[in-house]
């Protein structure tokens, strides 16, 4: 004998009304979460152009209040003497849908300050895409920039294993010019024996070799808002299937019979 017990035409119903409402429920609280995340992006996009907005930090006011360091995207000037042996360049990154270098040198301020400068970028060899390009000019001696004050590059996807750096990690002394895939503030700062203050975004004309972009600010709404038209949209969806497929398909049906 068939134990299986079927379920009753008014339970079944009342099961598909709860997934319904389960779904709508659901895809509906997504998306206000996506809404509102794209909303906080917007706010946080209109205080980055608010502080880029404000008049540069001049070197005497960054030296005198060094939390000043942490006002991201402030734009700041500085004086100071390159340290050129100890230039970085962050393989794999683009600019204008080219591949190439960040190229990133520490800048002394005095004896106690030095800065990390994202100095622009430069064409890889494509046939030889380790090679550190030689175009790439440094001033000896004094020099004034201008800039952002950013945070650390963002981390790419690593290529190969490994990098040089982390060949040297434990060693004190630090290779000329290296070549590295991503970059890491406590392992430049333990093997170069510097304190970096800030990492500074370099704005100005191309020059040195290098070309010079605003830094790109790693924030759009675009997509919270995108997916959340997509959620209200899936939701809309289901509320349709269930009143279409549970209450006017059937009324349609009983209307012909």
């Amino acid at each position: 004998m068939d134990k299986t017990q079927k379920i009753s035409p008014n339970k079944r119903s009342l099961i598909i009304a709860f997934v319904a409402l389960a779904g709508v429920l659901i895809t509906c609280w997504l998306g206000e979460w996506q809404l509102s995340r794209g909303n906080e992006k917007l706010q946080l996009m209109t205080r980055l152009e608010e502080q880029m907005s404000l008049p540069p930090l001049t070197q005497s006011e960054l030296l005198s209040a060094t939390y000043s360091w942490k006002s991201m995207n402030r734009r700041v000037e500085l004086m100071g003497e390159w340290l050129p042996e100890l230039t970085i360049y962050l393989a794999n990154r683009s600019h204008e849908g080219k591949s190439g270098f960040w190229v990133m040198t520490p800048l002394k301020l005095n004896v106690q300050t030095v800065v990390l400068v994202q100095r622009g970028w430069v064409a890889w060899n494509p046939t030889n895409p380790s090679l550190i390009p030689d175009q790439v000019q440094t001033p000896v001696g004094l020099v004034k920039i201008e800039g952002l004050i950013v945070g650390t590059p963002s981390k790419m996807l690593e290529l190969w294993g490994g990098t040089k750096a982390d060949e040297i990690t434990d060693k004190k002394t630090y290779k000329k010019s290296d070549v590295w895939q991503n970059f890491d503030l406590d392992k430049f700062e333990n093997q170069t024996q510097l304190k970096i203050s800030a990492v500074i975004h370099q704005t100005a004309e191309p020059s040195e070799g290098l070309m010079r972009d605003l830094p790109a600010q790693g924030v759009s709404s675009d997509r919270n808002f995108g997916y959340s038209v997509q959620w209200f949209l899936l939701s809309a969806l289901i509320a349709a299937l269930y009143f279409w497929f549970q209450w006017i398909k059937p009324y349609l049906h009983a209307r012909r019979t």
